[in-house]
Formats: C-alpha cells, sequence, structure tokens
C-alpha cells in the first residue's frame, strides 16, 4: 500500500472515530444533560470534517466524504436520508471554495469556519426538518434553546479539542516522506 492510500485510510478511520465520538457525547447529553427546555447539540464529527477539510486540495474526496459520511449520519441518528447527506458535502465545498482566503490555516480561522458551518448545519437542519413537517418549534425558540447552546457547547469542545484533532488532520494530509 502506497502512502497515499495510508494517508486516505487515515482519513476515513479519522473520521469514522469522530463520528462514534459524536454518537458518545450526543448519548451523554441525551440522557444527563437535555433534560431542560435547553437542547445541546454536539458535532464532533463536524468539528473534524472542518479540520480536514481545510487541508484537503482535493474536491472529489471532499464530495465523497461528505456523502458518504451524510449518510451514515443520516441513517443512524436521523432515519431520514437526505439531511446530513444533503448539507455536508455543501459545507465542504463551501470550506474547499473559500478557503484560499485564509493565508494561513490558524485557530482563529477555522474556529470562525467552525462557527460558520454550525450555524448553518443547525439552521440547515430546521429548515429541513420544518419542510418536512417534522418539527413545530418556531425560530425564536430554535435559535434560544437550541442554536445558542449548541454553538455555546461546541465553541468550548473546539477550544478543547482544538491542538490534537489539528494536529493529527494536518499529519494525516501531509504526503512528504522525511528524509532519513
Amino acid at each position: 500500500m502506497n502512502i497515499k492510500t495510508r494517508k486516505t485510510v487515515g482519513q476515513v478511520i479519522f473520521l469514522l472515530l469522530a463520528f462514534y465520538l459524536d454518537g458518545l457525547t450526543k448519548w451523554a447529553f441525551l440522557n444527563n444533560i437535555n433534560k431542560g427546555n435547553f437542547s445541546i447539540l454536539p458535532q464532533v464529527m463536524l468539528m473534524a470534517i472542518v479540520l480536514l477539510s481545510m487541508r484537503i486540495d482535493n474536491r472529489r474526496q471532499l464530495l465523497i466524504y461528505g456523502i458518504v459520511f451524510g449518510i451514515m449520519y443520516d441513517s443512524y441518528y436521523f432515519g431520514i436520508i437526505g439531511l446530513y447527506t444533503v448539507l455536508l458535502p455543501l459545507i465542504m465545498i463551501g470550506i474547499d471554495h473559500y478557503k484560499f482566503l485564509f493565508i494561513k490555516a490558524n485557530i482563529g480561522y477555522e474556529m470562525s469556519i467552525y462557527f460558520l458551518a454550525l450555524t448553518f448545519l443547525q439552521t440547515g437542519i430546521y429548515v429541513l426538518e420544518r419542510l418536512l413537517q417534522q418539527t413545530n418549534t418556531d425560530v425564536l425558540d430554535f435559535i434560544t434553546y437550541v442554536l445558542g447552546p449548541t454553538l455555546l457547547w461546541n465553541m468550548i469542545a473546539f477550544f478543547i479539542l482544538y491542538v490534537p484533532l489539528a494536529n493529527l488532520s494536518d499529519w494525516l494530509v501531509k504526503y512528504r516522506r522525511e528524509n532519513k
């Protein structure tokens, strides 16, 4: 197996582990913390996808990752195929389209991109659920009780997980061999 194939397999395993960690945190929040009016939706997999999207230059690979992991996410968590299947590739292609504006990726840029991607994802899910008549929550309740707490928790988690996830995603994307 050549180094490019190993890196691609490593990226898929990285996203699968983020998918699993996302499920664990969702389970912990749904069972322990989300008992009042507020609803916090952890998005660790989206964090990993944003970090990889900032580093991968192949748009076709990003699109494949977005569709495959969107279908997995929809089939495992929602049961409605289409929410993440549509929104994740849009987010990844949007990040790829505008990442040339940034001179060097750092925590400030990546946090702002993650914030925008998370806002787009949660708002898109809300709009699609309203269109499919899966929810009857009004917009102000969605912003107050779902979007705000979700953004706050995920920004705190981003600060905590940024260094290890960014270093791992950097290592998984670079194809250079070191000379010894």
